[in-house]
């Protein structure tokens, strides 16, 4: 009975503050106010990967970035595959070099890295200075033969932007289990922050070929995962994301700012701003707003565009240009 009382109390005094306050406004750590954001990273261009991990994941409504050789003889037998198929699936591609085989020296780094992230960039719309990233290959010792600063200038001139590290996050080398790989996506829903999982080839049961992919990780494995990280996904635990895409929310929001510049009982009008490059980083962020009492559904305008949002708690969340003219919430009656 006390712990009754206690918890609607809490509940009360959690109303009172949202009505006393309409009009704040946070900028929500992930889209959609997700507690935390995972990324899936699938090497090195395997026929596993159109065959049997995209559309598992399109099945399931998830997204990954494959990091993909066009001068590798697997890739190159597939190519229609990566030029029709994958990314039409609503998959990213990132950049790992051209042959998988090293670099010689700085105009072969180019090459090897610009010539794949021109590639990609031909491939899939999208603007012509958009941001790719990149995932350093796996190479013999003395096959990669720039130094740290030569490769940060190259990134920079490709625009692409390094992931995370492959150290403690590969599948099959590092994480065997499906509740080893879960665990890392339940660690930063417990912190709130990101993680990821790099994948090299899948288990192919059917359709088989003549290619023999890479760590294959074995579908009992692959699947569960998938079906785990859409679970969590759905009760509003995870946002599952390409790296790119984190990369940009992360940069956005952490460099925003929200502007109250009216909140009424009928009105509400706030600004977003950021300070983040608008050429390269051009996403909407969440907001989340406290909204009166009374307001059961709220109508969001921003520009053109309009939609309507069912109130959650005595907030609202919803999606908003940076930069963009202000936001204006109003009550529908």
């Amino acid at each position: 009975m006390k712990r009754k009382l206690l918890l609607g109390s809490l509940l009360c005094a959690l109303a009172l503050r949202a009505d006393a306050d309409p009009g704040a406004t946070r900028v929500a750590r992930w889209p959609g106010d997700a507690q935390a954001a995972f990324l899936l990273m699938f090497d090195d261009s395997w026929p596993s990967h159109f065959q049997v991990a995209a559309p598992e994941l399109a099945k399931r409504g998830l997204t990954a970035t494959f990091y993909i050789n066009p001068g590798k003889g697997e890739y190159q037998k597939f190519r229609g595959e990566w030029e029709s198929n994958v990314w039409q699936q609503g998959m990213a591609y990132g950049v790992h070099t051209m042959t998988h085989k090293g670099v010689k020296d700085p105009a072969n780094a180019d090459w090897e890295i610009g010539e794949c992230a021109r590639i990609i960039r031909g491939i899939a719309p999208g603007t012509a200075t958009r941001l790719l990233s990149y995932g350093q290959p796996g190479v013999g010792k003395g096959a990669w033969n720039i130094t740290a600063p030569q490769l940060d200038e190259l990134l920079q001139k490709h625009r692409l932007i390094s992931r995370p590290p492959f150290t403690g996050h590969g599948a099959v080398y590092h994480l065997k289990t499906t509740a080893e790989m879960l665990a890392l996506a339940d660690q930063a829903i417990a912190k709130g922050g990101l993680e990821y999982l790099v994948i090299h080839g899948v288990e192919r049961i059917n359709p088989k070929g003549s290619y023999q992919d890479f760590w294959a990780l074995k579908q009992d494995v692959f699947l569960p995962l998938l079906d785990g990280l859409k679970e969590r996904r759905e009760r509003g635990a995870l946002w599952i994301a390409d790296h790119i895409a984190a990369h940009q929310y992360e940069r956005e929001r952490d460099t925003a700012a929200v502007q109250i510049l009216a909140a009424t009982g009928r009105t509400i009008s706030v600004r977003l701003t950021c300070q983040a490059d608008p050429q390269r980083y051009d996403q909407p962020l969440t907001l989340v707003t406290s909204l009166p009492a009374a307001w059961r559904q709220c109508r969001v305008t921003q520009g053109t565009n309009q939609f309507c949002r069912v109130t959650t708690g005595q907030e609202v969340r919803y999606p908003a240009q940076p930069n963009g003219t202000p936001i204006t919430l109003e009550p529908v009656d």
